[in-house]
């Protein structure tokens, strides 16, 4: 015996398989997939000129349970000193690697990256914005103060998946793709 009811029922899941699989495309609409984000590294220039300082951390599983790996590298800033920063995400848990800084930038209207810090002074200020005006963080600026010390830079790719990203926030109160935090030291 045929039953309309069970064909009707297996051609609406059918088209939502296809609708599930076709959410997290966008790179307009809100409500993309969270990247999976294996490594952070830094790039800081300084503006004087000089060799520029690269730092990484590698996290095994992404924004998973198990710890981030120590920091590589030494992040060492010299006082009073003006560094231009950028950030570089990868997917190293793929093959070959995936450089996911391309995918937040091309769906800048759902990221940004927020910088905060512990310690001794440093100033990060964001030089870039997304495509409707509003900070991204893959490109910033960072100044050392004078007094000597020690302290930790927070790097938080915020991810506005549902929630519509504001012009302005001190820190991400949505989903993050990955929360890291670098050790960095100030000397005269």
């Amino acid at each position: 015996m045929h039953h309309p009811s069970r064909q009707l029922l297996s051609g609406l899941s059918a088209l939502l398989l296809l609708a599930a699989a076709a959410c997290g495309e966008s790179s307009t609409a809100p409500g993309g997939e969270a990247e999976v984000i294996s490594r952070v590294t830094l790039t800081l220039t300084p503006d004087a000129g000089g060799t520029p300082i690269v730092v990484f951390i590698d996290d095994p599983d992404g924004n998973g349970p198990q710890a981030p790996s120590a920091q590589v590298g030494t992040l060492a800033f010299t006082g009073g000193a003006a560094y231009t920063g950028t950030v570089k995400f990868e997917n190293r848990l793929t093959s070959p690697p995936e450089d996911i800084t391309a995918e937040v930038a091309a769906e800048s209207n759902e990221h940004r990256v927020f910088y905060s810090t512990t310690g001794a002074g440093i100033l990060t200020t964001t030089t870039d914005v997304d495509l409707q005006g509003r900070p991204l963080g893959l490109r910033f600026a960072v100044s050392a103060g004078t007094v000597a010390g020690a302290g930790a830079l927070r790097v938080v790719l915020c991810h506005y998946a549902d929630t519509p990203k504001p012009a302005t926030a001190s820190s991400c109160t949505v989903d993050t793709d990955i929360d890291v935090v670098f050790n960095y030291t100030i000397s005269n």
